[in-house]
């Protein structure tokens, strides 16, 4: 188990460093401004503190991407102190608006057990939804959880390929298009 939760956490690394580039001209919103700061570029240098402020009043103005950076954010102790009941509150919220990265970063909360009560069916339900979604690293950590019989799904082998397939071609796919 816990072999699977370092993979499914370097996935989660994978994905926050997946999201695309910024726009060179024009007016930013407020979540692109804030994650400029949090990885610096374009002439931007880091500013956690400033991507920390920003991703705070644009979740509390209802943003989910906004919601999912600042979970992350206090889920991996970024600009604040770490806080997993405050990281799984924002993941909660974004998760429930479809953004299947939150999904997921909140099956491994509830597999671990870091900030909520550990739940194995929790964590599958959002893995299953995230993977429905096509979210990559979801459709990966099923098909683990199919391989091995863990994180309350049944041994299937032959879908597990099948799943892992489908994984690795959409993380390619994520690779090649960057």
């Amino acid at each position: 188990m816990k072999q699977v939760r370092k993979m499914l956490a370097r996935l989660v690394l994978v994905a926050v460093g997946g999201v695309a580039g910024y726009a060179a001209a024009g007016p930013v919103a407020p979540v692109d401004e804030a994650r400029l700061y949090l990885r610096g570029g374009s002439g931007v240098a880091v500013d956690l503190p400033k991507a920390f402020s920003l991703f705070t009043s644009a979740a509390k103005a209802g943003d989910p991407l906004a919601a999912y950076y600042l979970g992350m954010m206090y889920r991996n102790g970024m600009a604040v102190a770490r806080d997993a009941k405050a990281a799984a509150r924002w993941l909660k919220f974004a998760a429930s608006r479809q953004m299947p990265a939150a999904m997921f970063a909140l099956a491994n909360l509830y597999l671990s057990g870091d900030g909520v009560k550990r739940d194995e069916q929790a964590a599958r339900h959002l893995i299953e939804k995230a993977a429905d979604l096509e979210y990559p690293e979801a459709v990966m950590a099923m098909a683990i959880g199919l391989r091995d019989g863990s994180m309350g799904f049944d041994r299937n082998e032959a879908l597990s390929e099948t799943q892992m397939r489908f994984a690795n071609r959409a993380l390619a796919q994520r690779t090649s298009g960057m």
